[in-house]
């Protein structure tokens, strides 16, 4: 009887007249009932908390880092689908009808498209940052995640750059280069207004290390240099200066052209990428940080936060 009444009451909705109406009970009766409810555990109630607004670490962040917004987004149980959640949302409200948008490649952003639902916005024009992977993970190449975008917005069109991120040899890079559809690839990426990208940090695990994108010694040629990271398949040190071992292989927008995009967004989160993420904001490529809590308050530990370098 007890549980009859409490779920009719809490989980159906119905009023306490009601539901004495319907058993033949007085109400008083269905009131006294509810309560021996509550005090037999039948019935429990939880207040959740909403967790703190991020606001100020986002203010401090965008400060020290000479940002224009960071958004940081709460980290906990299950924090990576909440995190590409609200990642996503915030990506959704940084569209308009006819935004030219450009798109780079990745976990991280592959984990927010697929979280990206229509909205009132359409007719995109997509292009791709960077050229492919040769042996990805299916689903995180960035003619995939354009694709998958321009079906949510009806009208969209996608420009492909149909050639490979990094090429064997600097001679193949500078051919590919003068191939008419690579340069009007590479130009309506450049003409982009908006941009996501992720950003990669240079350990094992990193994917474009564990898919061979970057072979061995090429990985042991950067990490020599001083990368720390990459972005968009460009690879920087830890104060965001160019780290040139594979520029000369690497089709993809340089660094001047990601910089004069007008809105670069950066969506990466995780303490392990700490220092490749404090690599790339001090590139001067990155307007708009998307994180989460973790890992943004080691970004503004005292060695790893210095102004921003142009």
């Amino acid at each position: 009887m007890l549980v009859d009444i409490a779920t009719r009451f809490y989980l159906h909705g119905a009023t306490q007249a009601d539901i004495a109406t319907e058993l033949g009970l007085n109400p008083s009766t269905v009131s006294r009932h509810l309560k021996r409810a509550r005090d037999l555990g039948i019935v429990r109630f939880e207040i959740v908390v909403p967790a703190p607004p991020a606001a100020d670490l986002g203010r401090h962040l965008a400060a020290a880092f000479g940002l224009a917004r960071a958004v940081v987004l709460p980290t906990g149980p299950g924090s990576t689908e909440q995190f590409a959640a609200a990642a996503a949302a915030f990506v959704s409200g940084q569209l308009r009808t006819g935004t030219r948008l450009g798109l780079g490649w990745g976990e991280t952003l592959a984990s927010v498209i697929r979280n990206l639902v229509p909205g009132g916005v359409a007719d995109l024009s997509i292009a791709q940052l960077a050229g492919g992977l040769r042996e990805p993970s299916p689903g995180i190449q960035a003619h995939e995640l354009a694709a998958q975008v321009a079906l949510l917005y009806p009208g969209s069109r996608v420009r492909y750059l149909h050639a490979p991120a990094i090429v064997d040899s600097s001679i193949i890079r500078v051919a590919l280069a003068h191939d008419g559809s690579v340069t009007e690839a590479l130009a309506a990426a450049a003409d982009s207004e908006l941009a996501l990208v992720g950003v990669g940090d240079v350990s094992d695990d990193a994917t474009m290390f564990r898919y061979g994108e970057v072979s061995v010694d090429d990985r042991a040629r950067l990490v020599a240099a001083g990368a720390v990271g990459s972005m968009n398949t460009r690879f920087f040190d830890r104060g965001g200066r160019p780290v040139d071992v594979l520029e000369d292989r690497t089709i993809a927008l340089d660094w001047l052209q990601l910089r004069a995009i007008p809105t670069v967004v950066a969506v990466a989160a995780g303490p392990a990428k700490a220092l490749a993420i404090a690599g790339a904001l001090r590139t001067g490529a990155v307007d708009v940080l998307v994180t989460d809590q973790a890992t943004a308050v080691l970004l503004l530990e005292p060695d790893e936060a210095p102004q921003a370098v142009g």
